[in-house]
């Protein structure tokens, strides 16, 4: 796929941050080729991808956003990106796609101006759901 997915936080998990090492923990990171701030991930020799992660300027340990450049079909590149958006206040969106956010209740938080130049965000309960939005997009 030749886009980015972005993954934005907001809210209390934007000041505070999500943790560096559960977020990496769900991808399989591949060590010898990736960076600090910019993993290249592997699943098999047709699904890999790279991930870019801005960490809070006070703590390394903790992200502020992150993105995936060209990800991979495969489903557990979704499901760890799902995880990442279940974490609190969360929204993924790509070029063309909605906010995705994992419950209503995060929709209240979501940045006015988002929500003016993507439209309004849709609840993703399973993979399933994100891979029906990218297709719509």
């Amino acid at each position: 796929m030749g886009f980015e997915v972005y993954i934005r936080f907001f809210g209390e998990t934007e000041r505070v941050g999500l943790p560096r090492d559960s977020i990496r923990s769900l991808f399989p990171v591949i060590e010898e080729e990736s960076e600090p701030d910019y993993w290249q991930i592997r699943y098999d020799n047709k699904n890999s991808c790279k991930i870019g992660v801005t960490s809070r300027e006070s703590d390394r340990g903790m992200l502020k956003g992150m993105y995936v450049d060209r990800p991979c079909g495969d489903l557990r590149l979704w499901e760890g990106l799902l995880s990442i958006v279940r974490m609190g206040a969360v929204v993924m969106f790509w070029p063309g796609g909605p906010p995705v956010i994992a419950s209503q209740d995060v929709a209240a938080g979501l940045p006015v101006d988002m929500i003016d130049s993507i439209g309004a965000p849709r609840v993703a309960n399973s993979v399933a759901d994100i891979l029906g939005m990218l297709k719509e997009s």
